[in-house]
């Protein structure tokens, strides 16, 4: 994880080569046109705790778009209290919606506040 945090992952490797194999005009390397590839990097959720660690102030953020098509860009920023959301996704594809999955993720830390909070939580479980 920490090597991917850094850039050092085996996706950058990979790529490097793909791109490599294209600029030397050669024909793209089987790896790259395998199924298996392509949803390997076909990243529908792209995440990330802004600058890695919480801001002092809740109502800091920064953004970034989705980085497929398809596909959802989404930082937050957790305090004490609230978590600030920044979403992001391509108003031309159909199957996104920034406003639908902001409600999903409300709705779920909102049934995790409720059960965490219940009566039949219990810290033994």
């Amino acid at each position: 994880m920490v090597e991917n945090i850094l850039g050092q992952g085996i996706d950058l490797h990979l790529l490097g080569l793909q791109e490599m194999a294209k600029e030397l005009g050669m024909k793209e390397p089987e790896l790259f046109r395998h199924e298996t590839y392509r949803i390997a990097n076909h990243f529908g959720l792209s995440t990330s705790q802004v600058r890695g660690v919480p801001t002092k102030s809740g109502d800091t953020f920064m953004g970034y778009g989705a980085v497929v098509p398809d596909g959802y860009g989404c930082s937050y920023n957790p305090q004490p209290d609230s978590i600030t959301f920044c979403i992001g996704s391509f108003h031309a594809c159909d199957m996104t919606s920034s406003e639908t999955f902001a409600n999903s993720i409300t709705e779920s830390l909102n049934m995790m506040h409720d059960l965490l909070k219940s009566d039949t939580w219990t810290s033994d479980m």
